[in-house]
């Protein structure tokens, strides 16, 4: 009820105020009490107005903040994917080249590597391709850059193929460029090293030489890449020669593979050093 009596006093003041100089003491207290509470009303309508735009312009910003996070996601996904295809597609240029040149000696038929066991890393892999595509035991198995192994065991869609840096496996070889040395390779379990062995010790053999098959086995045709001397030492018997050879093939890295289903062993297949 007061409320509604000042209301109706300050509105018929204001009507009446533009006819008088001079306004009443009434008048004066009421304005004087009205003015300052109308100010501190507008100005929490104000701040209210304000804060109200503040909170809703956070709020805006982390539905932003969300969107372009999702967005950034799906964009590295897609280049990871892109990546992916691109290296792809690289490899298996490689691998169609590689094919194509060396199409008189070989029949080659490609493999993707499907399985490899923690446990023997750099002994064997799984390749998809099995008897029912040609593949047979003791069968070579190449990459573009050198020898990879050999097939130990086939099954119908699937092989096993045993690497040359397992322990086990033994490769007739020979320097690229004299052609001399018929050493044996040895695996060492490791990817990064293999060891050539029976080199006599007078043999020229030094740190760079490139070692390729012998072809002195009926698995392995001659001339594939085996890998670069690193290192010569002599056996503590003084009478031979023992090289640390260094894979060209990253073991790590393979993917793709061709086995050597048939081969003419008068031909010789040197890949020209890089």
């Amino acid at each position: 009820m007061l409320l509604l009596v000042i209301f109706i006093s300050l509105a018929v003041m204001k009507s009446t105020a533009t006819q008088r100089s001079n306004i009443t003491f009434l008048e004066k207290v009421i304005r004087d009490t009205y003015v300052p509470l109308q100010g501190g009303v507008s100005s929490i309508r104000n701040n209210w107005d304000g804060w109200t735009a503040v909170f809703s312009d956070k709020s805006h910003m982390q539905q932003q903040i969300k969107l372009l996070e999702a967005e950034n996601s799906q964009l590295a996904l897609e280049n990871q994917s892109l990546q992916e295809y691109k290296q792809e597609s690289f490899r298996l240029r490689k691998m169609l080249n590689f094919d194509n040149a060396n199409r008189e000696n070989y029949d080659l038929l490609p493999a993707h590597l499907i399985a490899r066991s923690p446990n023997n890393w750099y002994e064997c892999i799984t390749i998809d391709r099995g008897f029912r595509q040609g593949v047979k035991k003791d069968m070579a198995v190449i990459s573009p850059n050198g020898l990879v192994g050999r097939v130990g065991s086939v099954s119908e869609n699937s092989a096993q193929v045993n690497l040359i840096t397992d322990r086990e496996m033994a490769v007739g070889a020979i320097i690229q460029k004299t052609r001399e040395t018929n050493g044996i390779i040895e695996g060492l379990g490791d990817s990064n090293q293999l060891r050539m062995i029976n080199i006599p010790y007078y043999s020229k053999i030094k740190e760079g030489d490139r070692i390729v098959s012998s072809g002195l086995s009926a698995i392995y045709p001659p001339g594939i890449n085996i890998g670069t001397v690193t290192e010569v030492s002599r056996e503590p018997n003084g009478l031979l020669l023992v090289a640390t050879i260094k894979p060209t093939v990253d073991f790590n890295k393979l993917e793709e593979v061709f086995v050597i289903t048939s081969y003419h062993p008068v031909e010789v297949f040197e890949e020209e050093e890089e």
